[in-house]
C-alpha cells in the first residue's frame, strides 16, 4: 500500500505531462494546403475549330489549353511564358 501511495502521484504527473505534450503537438503541427505547379508556353499555331484552318493561340501546343485538376484550397502556381509578339492577358 505504501508503494502504491508513493507511485500514484508520479503516475498522475506522467499522465498529465503526456496529455499536455500530445495537445501541444496537435496544436503546433498543421498541414498546409497542397501546391500545384504548372509551366505554360503561349504560342501561335494552326487550329481547326469548325474544320477550317486558322491561326490561334496555343498553350503548350494545345487548343483548347491544358486542364487544371485541382480542388478547393489548392494553391496554383502557374508560370506563363509569353512567346507571342504582343501582350497576352489570361483571366479566370
Amino acid at each position: 500500500m505504501e508503494l502504491l501511495s508513493l507511485l500514484l502521484p508520479r503516475v498522475k504527473l506522467c499522465a498529465t505531462l503526456l496529455c499536455i505534450t500530445a495537445s501541444l503537438l496537435l496544436t503546433i503541427v498543421k498541414a498546409e494546403d497542397p501546391y500545384r505547379f504548372f509551366d505554360w508556353n503561349v504560342t501561335y499555331g494552326d487550329i481547326y475549330p469548325l474544320g477550317v484552318r486558322q491561326q490561334g493561340i496555343l498553350i503548350n501546343g494545345q487548343f483548347p489549353g491544358p486542364d487544371i485538376h485541382s480542388v478547393t484550397n489548392d494553391n496554383l502556381i502557374i508560370n506563363v511564358h509569353n512567346s507571342l509578339d504582343e501582350p497576352f492577358l489570361l483571366s479566370w
